[in-house]
């Protein structure tokens, strides 16, 4: 029966990826490097807001203008940012490398952060 339910499962989900629409390259497509380092701070900039703001209805707004700022940063809009994850977003494989790689790229921040506090704290005693 979990042989049935598992085959049953792996089947499903192989047919709904093979169905999904693949939008053409839009004009201002955000190259696949940029878009890396763009939603690798749009998850910093989330996990912070998250953290800060417990309502919802507050987190959204935050939210909201802080991603606008973040992306004029990159000399991007909301336009062509949700046009390029439309995009990758149509190509399962290139959005799971990109998803993987900014994780990739926070983790290695991330050591470096314990790293240094490590020497910081060796260096006060």
């Amino acid at each position: 029966m979990i042989r049935f339910a598992f085959i049953s499962l792996v089947i499903v989900i192989s047919s709904c990826s093979r169905s999904i629409e693949r939008i053409p390259e839009p004009e201002n497509l955000i190259p696949r490097d940029k878009m890396v380092t763009v939603l690798k701070e749009m998850m910093k900039l989330e996990a912070h807001v998250q953290a800060n703001y417990g309502q919802v209805s507050k987190y959204y707004k935050v939210m909201e203008r802080s991603g606008d700022s973040l992306l004029s940063t990159y000399n991007l809009d909301r336009v062509s940012f949700e046009s390029a994850m439309d995009y990758y977003g149509s190509r399962q494989d290139e959005m799971k490398k990109i998803y993987t790689e900014s994780l990739d790229q926070m983790n290695e921040e991330l050591g470096k952060l314990e790293a240094e506090s490590k020497s910081e704290e060796i260096n006060k005693l």
